[in-house]
């Protein structure tokens, strides 16, 4: 992106002088600091950022079709499991397929998006590049008689699935000219692929907050990028893969929604990458905005593999010690982040003071914070010294409630008509959990911040929190219990959670918090957490989301569109069949041969029948079930495929012979 003219730079400078003082002529607060953690980009979301959505599609898988290509059967066609053997270019476009009657297994390719609920039926266009044969499957069906060679129109019924996109044949002169490019927009929206990236609904709701944490966007936890040439490139097919989104997308989002960016530097990253991945942002931000940098995601939390790979560099280091490996590990993390630190502020050069560098800790233990701030087992130390401007924590409230040692009372709880009540009681005052804290979870998050916070100001920086908000969600046995998940799920839909947030956010800001940045903006509720501020694309409000407008805006939020029933977390159940029959589901939805999948609730069991032909029999199940009995009960979610078997009665082979 070009830099702002310096008569725009100083007009920028102008506005950012006055708001304040606009905010208190106005009769309102200063606005709060308040941000958002965005969801991870995939074919599942339901935050539909961009308005081309091939880009969150999944990666590709190879297909071979049953009864056409020698050795493929019913348990191959859907997955051959050979996308390690794809002939794919630098930006991820398959240049070429195995004919037939040849090795591999495979002859066709495809991507699929798994669709949340809410996605949009209606028309789509799907813009491509090359000579081929792109077919659609399961809720997409292409419109012929509307299109045209590197132009398809296709119809898409939520219905009836996610969408599946399959080439089956590509480059089809011999020439080099393969399909790729490939583009699915909405057939409205096809002309903002020109203007806008990004979705304007995505858009509009991120206008609450100031900033953006692109952790789950850059892939943090795990992620295997390490050198500046392994990075995620902006000109790759999709942005869905481990590697995550790249560094310029990110910044367009940030200069697009003037939200200031907040970074999270791979833990494996080499000081090449983070130099250049520095030198991409500097060039291309605009200039009015900060940036945030942090070195990994809780390298405190040993469920993250970052965690030991850091560990283990800590060990190495200072091997000599006989300092516990924990302490090692947090050693070692303030020594990176100082060093990242370090080379942030020198690629920002006569401008450092936009570079806000941010050492993240265990809320809950604050010895953490002040041993990465201290480091001292660093020859270098103290880490806060190299540029260190803020302390993060994450004070989420109400973890405890999911622990497996309140899974009983929990569970009583959502099998009463008063539980919801007792929950709230719980968050906000305590004394309904015999393993609960003493005030509940409200008093607990405030006595991290104020222990983090007299950390901070011991070494003269900002409390910040990298993630927080409510924290209910089940672990260990607790995560499948599907009352505590309801119960869960009902008190994130319930306005008593915005009260509480209310409570919560004020606590913060009473309490000398900055930069609260919340988790997360748009994502699906279901055992593995209830995070999302709003659930779907389509929502304009939500308890949550109006607590968080209210506390950074000091307005009233936009009124919520005619409440409607939350559909619960869908999953896509496969079906195929061998032989002579059909199989049908209840709930309806499956009809196999002419459907043989369909969306069902999470939360569903679904039960398959099979009737067999005349002249056949029903031999049993494989996949999901395996069994010989007519029907089989499938519980959602369910992976892989269910397959019906039929063959011919005896009866009917004696008569054949």
């Amino acid at each position: 992106m070009p830099r702002l003219s310096s008569f725009f730079t100083l007009f920028v400078s102008i506005v950012s002088a006055i708001t304040p003082f606009l905010a208190s002529a106005q009769g309102g607060a200063q606005t709060r600091q308040l941000g958002t953690n965005l969801d991870a980009v995939t074919d599942y979301s339901p935050q539909l950022a961009f308005t081309d959505l091939f880009l969150i599609s999944r990666d590709w898988f190879t297909q071979c079709q049953q009864g056409v290509d020698p050795g493929c059967t019913s348990a191959h066609a859907w997955d051959t499991g050979e996308s390690a053997q794809l002939d794919l270019d630098a930006q991820g476009w398959v240049r070429s397929l195995p004919a037939p009657n040849a090795a591999p297994l495979y002859t066709s390719v495809a991507t699929y998006w798994d669709l949340p609920p809410e996605f949009p039926s209606g028309q789509y266009v799907v813009l491509y590049q090359g000579r081929g044969t792109i077919e659609y499957g399961l809720g997409a069906t292409k419109i012929p008689e509307l299109s045209t060679l590197g132009r398809d129109v296709v119809s898409v019924d939520v219905s009836k699935g996610g969408i599946l996109l399959r080439i089956s044949e590509t480059d089809t002169l011999g020439d080099g000219d393969y399909v790729r490019s490939i583009r699915f927009v909405a057939q409205g929206d096809e002309g903002r692929l020109v203007t806008n990236r990004f979705s304007s609904s995505f858009l509009d709701r991120l206008r609450p907050y100031q900033a953006l944490r692109f952790m789950d966007w850059m892939r943090t936890n795990g992620s295997t990028v390490t050198t500046w040439s392994s990075r995620p490139q902006p000109t790759y097919a999709r942005f869905s893969t481990e590697k995550g989104v790249p560094a310029e997308i990110m910044v367009e989002l940030a200069n697009v929604s003037e939200k200031s960016p907040w970074f999270t530097m791979p833990h494996q990253a080499t000081d090449d990458f983070v130099l250049n991945f520095a030198t991409v942002v500097r060039d291309n931000l605009l200039p009015s905005l900060t940036v945030y940098v942090e070195y990994s995601n809780e390298v405190w939390n040993s469920a993250f593999s970052q965690a030991g790979w850091v560990e283990s560099r800590g060990i190495a280091e200072w091997s000599g010690s006989l300092e516990s490996s924990f302490t090692k590990r947090i050693n070692w993390y303030g020594k990176r982040s100082a060093e990242v630190c370090d080379i942030w502020r020198s690629v920002f050069g006569a401008s450092p003071e936009r570079v806000v560098c941010v050492m993240a800790s265990q809320a809950a233990n604050s010895w953490t914070a002040s041993e990465a701030l201290s480091c001292p087992l660093w020859s270098e130390a103290p880490c806060a010294s190299h540029g260190i401007k803020a302390l993060a924590i994450a004070p989420y409230m109400g973890d405890y409630m999911g622990q497996d040692e309140n899974a009983h009372v929990v569970a009583g709880w959502g099998s009463s008509t008063s539980g919801l009540s007792k929950l709230f009681s719980e968050l906000s005052s305590g004394g309904g959990l015999p393993n609960g804290p003493s005030g509940g979870a409200l008093v607990q998050s405030f006595s991290w911040i104020e222990a983090n916070k007299e950390v901070a100001n011991s070494f003269g920086l900002s409390l910040v929190s990298y993630e927080g908000g409510q924290h209910l969600v089940g672990v260990g046995n607790a995560s499948n219990n599907s009352t505590i998940t309801n119960l869960f799920t009902s008190a994130n839909r319930d306005e008593r959670m915005g009260t509480l947030y209310t409570s919560y956010l004020e606590g913060w800001d009473a309490r000398g918090g900055g930069l609260f940045m919340h988790f997360t903006d748009i994502g699906s509720y279901s055992k593995y957490g209830s995070w999302g501020a709003l659930e779907v694309i389509g929502q304009v409000a939500s308890p949550k989301y109006n607590a968080l407008w209210r506390y950074a805006l000091n307005t009233e939020p936009p009124s919520s569109p005619t409440p409607r029933p939350f559909p619960e977390r869908s999953r896509t159940l496969k079906v195929s069949k061998q032989g002579r029959g059909e199989v049908r589901s209840a709930p309806s939805g499956i009809r196999c041969g002419s459907r043989c999948s369909a969306r069902f609730s999470s939360a569903k069991k679904v039960t398959l029948t099979a009737f067999p032909s005349p002249g056949y029999r029903f031999v049993g199940w494989k996949g999901g079930c395996s069994h010989s009995r007519r029907s089989c009960s499938v519980s959602m979610p369910t992976s892989g495929v269910v397959t019906g078997v039929f063959v011919r009665s005896k009866a009917k082979e004696s008569k054949t012979r």
